[in-house]
């Protein structure tokens, strides 16, 4: 028997509520009729409207009550339902350019220039398919009857999720051992039907999206009994464990909706992605934890004192603020829901869900209800479900570490490879005012090598990534070896491990950094050279500083030119900037950017810029993608003028940085945020309603030393 401890809810909780349909089917003392059941489910209009992702939700949105009925009422009628059910979203699979199946179409945020199938998309309804094949392969008269067809579904999810995502190389694993998905970093032209290269999409997946993919590999691995699945599965777990911010004066833990995995996360001090709990959706932390659940039945990754910590988590989210009912994990939010995931192991919670099925008639409550008297109230005890044998339990145990000041600190990558110059990145992310120490110890942690770096940081929330070459304060040198990395801040302390290897150099590469002495010209009258990395910009006639032509950028679309690699150059940059003179009064948009990029990886830009609090009509805002990617605008001082003006970012004096426009100094500046020096220039379109911007006459110079 399958056992998903209440599992079965993790769809639905992700679900915007919005996408809920309602099942108004008649019951009997032996529940809905089955056939019913399916009939209804069939009337949410999504599953002949949608495609791609935002059909997975919706057709996964009620595929798990067959198999739970199951379970709850053991009449396999509700498996012939369920095979009915399941064969129909299969008939919307099609073909990738790369020949694998997937249910492709536009993406989650409605794109029809392109498609694509998502990891995501593939595992919640893949988790059902084998969902089905565990219940009927471990028992002889079910597998007469729906053997093959569970053979099938076994067949087809091994290569979904098992053959698809690792040829496209969607899997990423550190020197740690720990593992994430994703994205592919590819769509298909809608057009032509053929692969379009977007690199600059890929990001790592959020949790709830890897773990959806790992309970796939969970079911195969307890069908099939390969190794390799459940290695997979306890190093896409055990990375939810190291990320978990425990709070020790509750003894319980907390954990992001995403954090960053992968050097592709990182760009300049920030990660790409906001980190945090998500502050609006309670289901996503009550999906994953009945993923840690199934994990846990399965003998691997977790122990009681994991789940204990988690459902002291959810008794502190059920106190509310005195306004609300629920608040969220970390208490910032009113996002909290109940975990029912955890009613076999607590009473307050087992109580606190059975009041509320009991509180509806429906038929989908129904079922869950008929499985929570049937099942659940049957094992209220720890036992791990799917193990006879407690010699097979695989606990895994990275260090409990505090998380309530530090709230994220990582060395990305893991891995330092000295001979080809690859630093890693300490990323970090504060939640108090202080004094932030980063040291050195050794492998074992216990003796300080050095320090590493120190910073002050304000109350709010800030993020910093400072670089570290590999470099052993104690001795001076890039001593090969394992150590750990510790932030300390308020006497709170993290600590992870980093790898220093002489990996592989790396050959030189395009254009030669500028050297003193040397000048940097772009008029844009010719094609670009090889300094320049274009996504989309095009030259234009349209406008013109000198000469006949300029770049021309509108959304989407960006240009970089390099000029420097591992160090900030003490330039002088000038460009001319036409402003189309776009008003937009009170609306909320952000226009297009120019200014550099350091070689941190921070891009310090103007850009035209509209909130509530700016004068987007009247003024420019500077922005540091250092501090929090492009959320954080502020004013310039510097007035809107319709056509063209120069733009100088002066850096030939890095300790009196000077940045201009048309000879008036840009106001408002933090010094903290201002570069000392930069590696290349950098533009960007802005959103569709702002128009086009147009660049031109882009100097570069490095003056004599």
């Amino acid at each position: 028997m399958l056992i998903k401890s209440l599992s079965h809810l993790s769809i639905r909780a992700v679900l915007p509520l919005f996408l809920l349909v309602a099942l108004k089917v008649s019951f009997s003392a032996e529940g809905p009729d089955p056939t019913a059941y399916r009939a209804d489910v069939m009337k949410n209009g999504h599953l002949r409207s949608d495609e791609g992702e935002a059909f997975c939700w919706h057709a996964s949105y009620s595929a798990d009550d067959f198999l739970t009925a199951y379970e709850a009422y053991g009449d396999p009628k509700w498996l012939e339902e369920a095979a009915e059910y399941y064969d129909f979203y299969l008939t919307k699979l099609k073909k990738d350019p790369d020949g694998y199946e997937g249910w492709i179409g536009p993406t989650i945020t409605n794109t029809p220039e392109i498609q694509e199938d998502a990891l995501v998309g593939d595992a919640v309804l893949c988790r059902h398919l084998v969902g089905f094949a565990e219940i009927v392969l471990k028992d002889e008269a079910l597998k007469k009857r729906f053997g093959e067809k569970a053979q099938h579904y076994v067949d087809l999810c091994t290569r979904m999720l098992w053959e698809k995502w690792n040829k496209r190389g969607c899997y990423y694993e550190d020197a740690a051992g720990w593992g994430s998905y994703r994205t592919h970093g590819r769509s298909i032209d809608t057009q032509s039907g053929k692969w379009l290269e977007r690199p600059d999409t890929i990001l790592s997946q959020p949790l709830n999206k890897s773990a959806d993919a790992a309970i796939v590999l969970l079911r195969l691995w307890r069908i099939t009994g390969k190794p390799e699945y459940r290695e997979r599965v306890e190093r896409i777990f055990t990375r939810a464990k190291q990320i978990f911010l425990y709070y020790p004066e509750d003894d319980r833990v907390v954990w992001h909706y995403w954090t960053p995995h992968a050097p592709f996360d990182i760009e300049g001090k920030a990660p790409r992605h906001w980190c945090g709990v998500h502050p609006e959706r309670p289901g996503y932390q009550s999906a994953e934890v009945s993923m840690f659940v199934e994990v846990y039945n399965s003998g691997l990754v977790f122990d009681k004192t994991d789940l204990e910590r988690i459902i002291r988590t959810n008794h502190f989210m059920a106190q509310g603020d005195g306004k609300k009912p629920w608040r969220s994990a970390d208490g910032s939010t009113a996002a909290g829901q109940l975990w029912t995931s955890l009613a076999r192991f607590d009473e307050p919670i087992r109580k606190q869900y059975e009041e509320g099925l009991a509180k509806k008639s429906d038929p989908t409550t129904q079922i869950h209800l008929a499985y929570f008297k049937n099942v659940t109230s049957k094992q209220l005890n720890w036992d791990r479900l799917y193990v006879k044998d407690p010699t097979q339990v695989k606990v895994a145990t990275p260090a409990l570490q505090p998380g309530k000041f530090i709230t994220l600190a990582l060395p990305i990558p893991d891995v330092v490879e000295t001979a080809g110059n690859i630093k890693t990145k300490l990323v970090t992310q504060t939640h108090a005012a202080g004094t932030l120490k980063l040291e050195l110890l050794d492998a074992a942690g216990k003796e300080v090598l050095g320090t590493i770096a120190t910073l002050e940081v304000p109350k709010e929330s800030e993020y910093n990534a400072p670089r570290w070459d590999g470099t052993n304060p104690k001795t001076g040198k890039k001593d090969d070896g394992e150590y750990r990395i510790r932030w300390t801040l308020n006497g709170e302390s993290r600590m992870e491990p980093v790898w220093v290897k002489p990996g592989t150099k790396r050959e030189a590469t395009g254009p030669a950094t500028l050297a003193a002495g040397e000048t940097l010209k772009a008029d844009f009258e010719v094609e670009p050279d090889a300094r320049w990395h274009i996504e989309g910009a095009t030259l234009s006639e349209e406008q013109a500083h000198g000469g006949k032509k300029c770049l021309k950028l509108i959304e989407g679309q960006g240009a970089v030119m390099t000029f420097g690699e591992d160090d900030d150059l003490p330039v002088k940059v000038t460009l001319w900037v036409y402003d189309n003179g776009k008003k937009l009064g009170k609306a909320t948009t952000t226009g297009a950017a120019w200014g550099v990029k350091t070689a941190s990886g921070d891009k310090f830009a103007l850009r035209t810029c509209w909130r509530t609090y700016l004068g987007g009509d009247a003024e420019y805002a500077w922005f540091n993608t250092g501090e929090n990617q492009w959320h954080d605008p502020h004013p310039s001082k510097i007035s809107r003028k319709e056509g063209w003006t120069e733009w100088v970012f002066d850096f030939s004096d890095p300790a009196a940085p000077k940045i201009a426009a048309g000879g008036k100094p840009v106001g408002n500046l933090a010094p903290k945020y201002v570069p000392k020096g930069a590696v290349a220039v950098y533009l960007g379109g802005g959103d569709s309603s702002t128009g086009p911007v147009y660049i031109d006459d882009i100097s570069v110079e490095y003056p004599k030393k």
